[in-house]
């Protein structure tokens, strides 16, 4: 179980069965086994918990309300705003768990959003399809401890603060600014030259095109055909290939050139996107 700092987020519970996590700034990806017993949490991210299996028992309580029991079926979505107290006291479940900034809620809702003074019925809700699959494309990466793209993560994360918004009830504000063409090509252009730079983020693409990251996200998208994500691993696996067909380069030297965190990464995306491995890729363009 990684350190989290108390001064962001203070959090005391049972004993936690196969234990998985991704950390990266502003976002936790947790996925385990809760034994039954107590919770108390509090901090400054918003908490959004997914059980994977139905509680028998569940009671819980926000602030200084009273206890509540509920029903808690499957695949239920809670939400726990930042800097508010939840205390639970429920049977094992299994969980996702996920820690997000309020600020990137915030760039989504708006004003519209604001869980801290809403009533703890509307935090919390039955998880839809695509939601969930969010949510269970994020614990498939934090489970498989090597294989996780910070980029990648970063977008799945903007996506489900997407999903939750509308799940709860607060559509996103539209965005008042679309990306221009001379954005576009400063954007793709900081690309070109920081391939080989792994933790490239969608923040960092949406500050040089003056935007927020989800405003950016989404006419990204409709300006290239495709997201921010997928346009930068298309455009490594493109380097990639100059690489392979020049033949100078070993394949570790090319995968962290090209801004994969390992040589196994790097094969793995390779071979999904071009249908053949680095090596078989470099030995048809050399015959």
């Amino acid at each position: 179980m990684p350190d989290i700092d108390p001064q962001i987020f203070s959090i005391s519970r049972p004993s936690l069965g196969g234990y998985k996590a991704f950390v990266q700034r502003d976002m936790i990806v947790e996925t385990y086994r809760s034994a039954a017993g107590q919770m108390v949490s509090r901090g400054s991210l918003h908490r959004i918990s997914i059980n994977r299996t139905a509680h028998g028992k569940y009671a819980y309580r926000l602030g200084s309300g009273a206890f509540r029991k509920v029903e808690r079926p499957p695949f239920t979505l809670g939400f726990q705003p930042a800097a508010t107290v939840l205390e639970v006291d429920g049977d094992a479940a299994d969980y996702i768990s996920i820690f997000q900034s309020p600020a990137l809620y915030s760039s989504i809702g708006g004003s519209r959003f604001d869980p801290e003074h809403w009533d703890s019925d509307a935090l919390s809700a039955t998880t839809d399809p695509t939601t969930l699959q969010v949510a269970l494309s994020l614990a498939f990466a934090a489970e498989k401890t090597g294989r996780d793209d910070p980029l990648l993560m970063q977008h799945l994360g903007m996506a489900l603060a997407c999903c939750v918004v509308k799940l709860l009830g607060a559509k996103p504000e539209a965005g008042d600014r679309p990306l221009t063409s001379d954005n576009l090509r400063r954007v793709i252009d900081y690309i070109e030259n920081l391939l080989g730079k792994s933790d490239l983020s969608v923040e960092e693409l949406a500050r040089v095109a003056h935007m927020s990251p989800f405003h950016f996200s989404r006419e990204f998208k409709r300006a290239a055909g495709m997201a921010p994500h997928r346009f930068v691993l298309e455009r490594r696996i493109e380097r990639a290939r100059l690489y392979l067909a020049d033949g100078k380069e070993t394949l570790a030297n090319i995968a962290y050139a090209t801004g994969f965190s390992s040589q196994a990464h790097f094969s793995s995306v390779f071979r999904r996107l071009m249908g053949a491995t680095p090596k078989e890729y470099q030995r048809s363009v050399r015959l």
